[in-house]
């Protein structure tokens, strides 16, 4: 082989290692959330939540939290010990897997690995054929052992309804579900209310799901939210599947009524769909001034088309007299 030959199967051999390191380097950058399984899981399984802060740790906010409620007791009431408690959004996807198959065993698998206080799920089936015709909200909760409250919504002839439901640790001691305006959308949606007892504190849970094909009904949805949620004096946390970005116009006007966002603590963009690689944060928990979020993490999900999103927050109780 002469000196030139030698030369030139040298550069090629080169080029060829650039070439494949290049493209290995494309394909790493063009998953920005990081492989699927994240930390604490591998390929398939869920990730695992964070352990607690340690005490008196302040977690770093990218922006300001909303306004503190406006006392209404005298200056000599002493001011309750707060409470921690960790909260879950989670769009369940009728309880059907990536693969076709029913998923609602290794959704509550899931649920109870990430050991929630409150769960406020999404696309919840009950009496539908295409789902089994089970009760979805009574089954997740038997199997989880938590308590449960369903709010149906949209339905189709001969059929259950589809909706929300809200899975808790603690006592419910009611709930109620209101339909929203429609608005322009193509299904009818709903606020499912529990009132739970955190301890003997009473607050306020909320969990919805807006529609996913019209700008309007979202916008008007959440006007409706925000006017239900202001007669409601206790501590309030919402959340749910808005099907649209933190800059959108229904989001700003949940924000403007003094919500705060829990991914204020949390990294990253919050991306939650698809979720085999997400790009968009389409799923939202918010809370009221009596809740300061320390924690905030989005998971992945072996079988739901959506990550959840979990938060660890600390409730400052009202003062009790």
């Amino acid at each position: 082989m002469t000196e030139g030959s030698r030369a030139t199967r040298l550069a090629t051999v080169a080029v060829a290692v650039v070439v494949l390191v290049v493209a290995a380097l494309v394909l790493l950058l063009q998953d920005p959330s990081g492989p699927p399984d994240g930390p604490g899981g591998g390929p398939g399984e869920p990730t695992s939540v964070p352990p607690p802060p340690s005490s008196g740790a302040t977690p770093t906010r990218t922006e300001p939290p909303p306004p503190p409620p406006t006392p209404t007791a005298p200056p000599t009431c002493p001011t309750p010990a707060p409470i921690q408690l960790t909260v879950l959004t989670f769009n369940i996807h009728f309880g059907t897997g990536h693969d076709g198959r029913g998923g609602l065993d290794r959704i509550a698998e899931e649920i109870t690995t990430w050991e929630p206080d409150i769960v406020l799920l999404q696309e919840v089936d009950r009496g539908r054929p295409v789902s089994g015709n089970v009760d979805q909200a009574a089954v997740l909760g038997a199997k989880t052992g938590l308590h449960h409250v369903y709010g149906g919504n949209s339905r189709n002839t001969g059929a259950g309804p589809r909706g929300n439901a809200i899975l808790s640790r603690f006592p419910i001691v009611s709930s109620a579900n209101t339909h929203l305006p429609m608005a322009g959308g193509r299904e009818l949606r709903g606020l499912l209310h529990a009132q739970v007892d955190v301890g003997g504190v009473p607050v306020s849970v909320y969990a919805t799901h807006f529609d996913h094909r019209s700008r309007q009904a979202r916008t008007v949805a959440a006007r409706t939210v925000v006017q239900l949620m202001a007669a409601d004096p206790l501590p309030k946390v919402f959340g749910g599947d808005l099907n649209t970005g933190p800059d959108a116009r229904a989001i700003a006007i949940l924000r403007r009524s003094g919500l705060g966002d829990v991914w204020a603590v949390g990294k990253g963009k919050g991306a939650t769909v698809p979720a085999d690689r997400p790009g968009s944060r389409i799923d939202f928990i918010l809370h009221d001034g009596w809740f300061t979020p320390l924690q905030a993490e989005v998971l992945f999900s072996a079988v739901s088309d959506h990550r959840p999103v979990w938060t660890r927050m600390q409730l400052q109780p009202p003062p009790a007299c």
